[in-house]
């Protein structure tokens, strides 16, 4: 807008001196179109070779761990920039910690700011310490960059990707700190192990019993040896733990959400797997929480690879707070493909009728049940199976006003408007 009405200025000026033959005015008219065609090329140019590079110094860390940040921008031209803005978006979550960078409050998140003037092929770079104080899958980019002509008449502005994805894992504790025994917190599985056969390691061949079942029938040696015999299969030596988290705090979802009481779940599960990895078992977990980057629930197979763990970290990391269908019919549902002899530790702030029904039909068929149930209040019966309960600390600082997105805001925050500054991190310079 001030361009075209200073274009209309130039020429008015010309004319007028034409008309009037006013030298001075004709040479403000060509001073103000040359001026203005010098500004639309500088403007036009201004954002050519420029780049903007944002590197993490860790992209998977645990709950309260730090992170470095390292912020370059770049111009690759002869062309000098007298200013330029780079903003980027962040999530509100995510503290930095002195020197703390120029940051803007635009709802829901804010914008990681920087302006900077770039002599030609001169790179300015900027480091800063990222405090990682709630969990979740955060990501960055794209970034915003604007620039123009030393006039302010022409601005150019365009989006570089920069993608960057940062997994922050839930706290974990140990069996102690969660108030479980320190050995055994799912029962003694040792004699279970003795019963099991797994049906994939076959030992050998044997003449057939009544009580055997006809499946385990072995055709070729019936054929051979003109009996009926039945394979006999080595004992397993895995044990088997499906944790199935139930995201949702109320009987009923209209209630509302405890935001403590659904991150004091997740840190339980992340506690519980990591248990078991030391243990060398087979674990996984199911969860009706939405993840972040899919409109699905969260599933991880049963596993005992070296990267289940991680596999499992980064599914808590990703949860939602959000439900996406009810608890017991994925209970339910997911039980069904377990194999036999497996453990399901069911994790839960609310113990429904619905869900209780579920549990005992589980246990019925013959699974190893144990509840760990999360509420403020004990929880009811529930028999033949093992049930702790483990209410949330609430004053611990993992959990205190988690659902306080405001308490983790900088306090240095500047407005939202662009001209509105406040002293920030100076920045290390360095030509290319």
């Amino acid at each position: 807008m001030y361009a075209r009405s200073a274009a209309y200025v130039a020429v008015a000026a010309l004319v007028l001196g034409i008309l009037l033959h006013q030298n001075a005015l004709v040479s403000l008219g060509i001073l103000g179109l040359t001026t203005l065609g010098i500004a639309a090329v500088w403007g036009r140019g201004a954002l050519a070779g420029v780049t903007y590079e944002r590197r993490l110094s860790e992209d998977h860390v645990f709950w309260g761990e730090r992170v470095g940040v390292d912020v370059t921008l770049t111009n690759y031209k002869l062309l000098p920039l007298t200013w330029l803005e780079a903003d980027e978006p962040l999530s509100r979550k995510l503290t930095f910690l002195p020197p703390q960078p120029d940051l803007v409050l635009a709802p829901p998140d804010l914008l990681l700011a920087h302006s900077v003037a770039l002599r030609p092929f001169e790179r300015v770079h900027w480091r800063y310490e990222m405090l990682c104080p709630a969990r979740g899958l955060y990501r960055f980019g794209p970034v915003t960059l604007r620039s123009g002509d030393p006039f302010g008449l022409y601005t150019r502005e365009t989006q570089q990707a920069a993608p960057a994805q940062l997994y922050v894992y839930p706290k974990t504790l140990t069996l102690d700190a969660l108030g479980l025994p320190p050995r055994q917190p799912f029962g003694d599985i040792r004699a279970s192990r003795m019963l099991l056969e797994d049906p994939l390691r076959t030992a050998g061949v044997r003449e057939y019993r009544p009580e055997d079942p006809f499946k385990r029938v072995h055709w070729k040696a019936t054929a051979r040896t003109q009996q009926l015999q039945v394979r006999t299969y080595d004992p397993t030596t895995d044990h088997t733990v499906l944790f199935f988290l139930n995201i949702e705090t109320w009987h009923h979802i209209y209630e509302g959400l405890d935001t403590a009481q659904a991150e004091w779940a997740i840190i339980v599960a992340a506690s519980l797997a990591r248990w078991a990895a030391t243990q060398g078992w087979s674990f996984g977990l199911h969860s009706n929480s939405a993840a972040a980057d899919a409109g699905e629930g969260v599933r991880i197979g049963a596993g005992r690879n070296p990267d289940q763990l991680i596999r499992l970290l980064e599914g808590l990391a990703r949860m939602t707070l959000y439900s996406i269908r009810p608890f017991s019919e994925l209970l339910r549902t997911e039980a069904h493909n377990l194999p036999l002899g497996s453990t399901v530790v069911v994790l839960t702030p609310v113990l429904p009728v619905a869900l209780r029904a579920t549990l005992r039909r589980l246990r019925e068929r013959g699974m190893r049940i144990v509840v760990c149930a999360l509420s403020d209040d004990p929880p009811p019966p529930l028999p033949r199976m093992t049930v702790y309960h483990l209410p949330a600390p609430r004053e611990a600082e993992y959990l205190r006003h988690t659902g306080e997105v405001e308490r983790q805001l900088p306090d240095r925050l500047r407005p939202t408007a662009r001209n509105a500054r406040l002293p920030v991190a100076p920045p290390l310079e360095g030509a290319l």
